[in-house]
Parts: structure tokens; C-alpha cells; sequence
């Protein structure tokens, strides 16, 4: 028997080659014959600089640049071997993770670090960029990463505004870059979310990155100025793009700024790794992530990988630190089960800090209970 294992982090837990080798450890404890596959993967955010380093030919490139809050860092992307194209993790220099909890505020951060990355990309000659988005500290719709590459947001009287989410109130126009050339921009964007209104990127993501309600309202308010400033100026309409409110607004801005194409990023990565013959090669398969819930009906890694084993008629099971109905959509997508990590009542922290014991200790279970199921 062959399981193929295709994980995503755990996120403030455990990293998605942690989460792999729990899973296979489970299935070890059960028949120590198995032949596992692990794959660590991503929805096109956080870790696929890994499984593109791991699975395509290119290189990691470590870029001086700057976090979210503008302080010195180096951040890595990477660099395709044979085409002029890089793959960009937003996550890198941009991220929730470089930010202490008590430093977050999506009111000032910014992605000007991200831009600073694309830019040495472009300047080692990449002619295609693309972006992956998710777990960002901002919500300053990619503004940052638009100044980092030459361009120029404007009050009323002409001078640039400041850099961060809440500033973007103050925009009247912009001034797009001149020395872009060809360059082509692709966002990997895997939420529906628009960017304004209550499933927007304030509302529904802001909380996460250290906003207060108050702060929501002032970042509506600015994304709002932002998306009309886009629409008076270049005519493209931004409020109400699906998938435009990831990553604090940055698909939105990348759009309206840059004319990116927006794309899911779990079908971009999936397709440069061949993802799709191993499940076809594989007899079984495991999948995880934190949390599995309506979002990740929205292109999670689970449901891409459900989806694409449904297609090739394979049993695939869910793993999660926490599962949430209704479950029939599940198992409409291809999941055989989906199952929590948590063996008893327990807070998050005490399934947080056990989380690898625990994924080992469900995959056991739940493996021993397919092989025995098996005619």
C-alpha cells in the first residue's frame, strides 16, 4: 500500500513537514510495512517557497529587505532556473510571523518589504512574478509593494501619504511606475473574500492582525478611498473582485495597480510539482491543516487535495487541530473523513504545544480503523 501525505502548517504549531512526518510516525505505529509519501505543501502563501525548492528546478534567493514595520531583515524568494519568472511568498518579509503580538497593527504596516523583493527579482531579470499571499501582518491593499517599485500615492496637494493601511484615506491620486517594462504579475489568491464590506478584508481579517473594531472601521474607511482613487484614475473596478481582499487587500491593489491576474494558488503550485500523479499513484491519502472549516471550501490545501483524489476515485482523509460543520460539503468535495486532533477536552494551547503527539496519535487511529474496514 502506498499513502501519499499532502500537509499544510499548523499555524503557531507545528510547520507542514511537521505535520507530514506526525502523520506518517501514526501510520508507522500501526503497520511499520507502509510505504509513505510525504509532501509538504501550501495554498500558494506560507511555504511554498519550500515545496518549490524542494520539487522545481531554481534557486532560493536571500534579499535584503525590510518587515512590515519597516525594520532591517533578510527574506528569501525564489528564482526559476529556466524561465524569468520568480515565485515571490508575501509572507517572507510582510508577515504576521515577524511581528510581535503586541506590535501588530494593520494601521501602519506595510508591504513595501514584499515590493523590495520584487524589485531585485526584476532587476536579475524576472519578466514574471508571481505573488503568493496569506498570512500578512497589513491591510495597505499592496500599496507598499506599488512604492517599493517606483510608484507614488497622492493626497490633495500632491505629497506622497504615509505608508500603512489607516493612510490610504488620504489618497487622491497615483503615479504609476515607468520602468516596469514587460513585467507580468500573477497573484496566487485562494479566499473569495472581496475587499470591502463585511467579508472584506478589514472586517474579516483585520481582527486577526491586531485590529480593534474601532481600527476596522478606519480601515474600511481607507481600502474604501483606495478602491474609488483606482477606479476614478485607471477605470478598473477593485471593490468587489473576488478574492481581492487577501492578504489585507494586496490581490485588489495588485490588480488595480498592476493589472495582476488573479489565480488559485493551491492549482499554480499543484500543477509545477505534478501533484496530481502522485495522488493518481497513491492508494491512500492523508491531508491537514489548522483548522478545517468554510474557508477551506475556498481552496485550502485539504479540499484541492480532496478534490483532485475524488477525481481519481481515492479514499482521502482530513486531519485538523479543529474540524467545524456542516460536514456534507466535505464530503460532496472528496474527503472520506474528516477527523480533530484533540483526544479529550483541552484547551488550544494544551493541543497547540501536544499538536505533534496528537496529529501521530489520530492518524494511528484512524489508519488502523481503515485497514481493518478494508474487504
Amino acid at each position: 500500500m502506498q499513502v501519499l501525505i499532502v500537509t499544510d502548517s499548523l499555524k503557531e504549531s507545528l510547520k507542514a513537514h511537521e505535520v507530514a512526518k506526525a502523520i506518517a510516525k501514526g501510520i508507522g505505529e500501526v503497520d511499520k510495512g507502509i510505504k509513505t509519501q510525504c509532501i509538504p505543501f501550501s495554498d500558494g502563501g506560507e511555504g511554498a517557497l519550500t515545496v518549490l525548492n524542494k520539487h522545481s528546478a531554481g534557486t532560493i534567493v536571500d534579499c535584503p529587505t525590510v518587515d512590515a514595520l519597516g525594520r532591517p531583515m533578510t527574506a528569501s524568494y525564489f528564482l526559476f532556473k529556466s524561465e524569468k519568472k520568480a515565485w515571490i511568498e508575501l509572507s517572507q518579509a510582510s508577515g504576521l510571523a515577524q511581528i510581535a503580538p503586541e506590535l501588530r497593527n494593520p494601521l501602519i504596516t506595510s508591504t513595501y518589504g514584499t515590493g523590495l523583493q520584487i524589485k531585485d527579482a526584476i532587476e536579475k531579470g524576472c519578466t514574471d512574478i508571481i505573488l503568493g499571499i496569506g498570512g500578512s501582518a497589513t491591510n495597505d491593499a499592496g500599496t507598499g509593494i506599488f512604492e517599493a517599485l517606483g510608484g507614488q500615492l497622492l493626497d490633495k496637494n500632491k505629497h506622497p501619504i504615509a505608508r500603512g493601511g489607516a493612510a490610504l484615506e488620504q489618497v487622491e491620486s497615483v503615479v504609476l511606475p515607468q520602468n516596469l517594462g514587460a513585467v507580468r504579475f500573477k497573484v496566487a489568491c485562494d479566499v473569495d473574500n472581496p475587499l470591502l464590506g463585511v467579508q472584506g478584508a478589514s472586517a474579516v481579517y483585520g481582527p486577526q492582525k491586531g485590529a480593534s473594531p474601532e481600527d476596522v472601521v478606519t480601515l474600511e474607511k481607507a481600502l474604501t478611498r483606495f478602491a474609488t482613487t483606482i477606479k476614478r484614475q485607471t477605470g478598473r473596478e477593485i471593490a468587489a473582485l473576488k478574492g481581492g481582499g487577501a492578504a489585507g487587500g494586496t490581490a485588489a491593489g495588485m490588480a488595480g495597480l498592476f493589472e495582476a491576474q488573479l489565480a488559485p494558488g493551491f492549482s499554480l503550485l499543484s500543477e509545477m510539482i505534478a501533484l496530481e500523479k502522485a495522488i493518481e499513484e497513491a492508494d491512500l491519502i492523508f491531508t491537514a491543516e489548522g483548522k478545517i472549516d468554510r474557508q477551506s471550501l475556498n481552496g485550502k490545501v485539504p479540499v484541492g487535495v480532496a478534490q483532485l483524489a475524488k477525481k481519481h476515485q481515492k479514499p482521502c482523509i482530513g486531519l485538523a487541530g479543529a474540524v467545524e460543520g456542516p460536514y456534507t460539503p466535505f464530503y460532496e468535495v472528496g474527503f472520506s473523513g474528516i477527523f480533530s486532533l484533540q483526544n479529550g477536552p483541552m484547551s488550544i494551547e494544551t493541543s497547540k504545544e501536544n499538536a505533534f503527539e496528537l496529529l501521530a496519535d489520530t492518524a494511528a487511529r484512524v489508519f488502523y480503523f481503515f485497514q481493518k474496514s478494508k474487504p
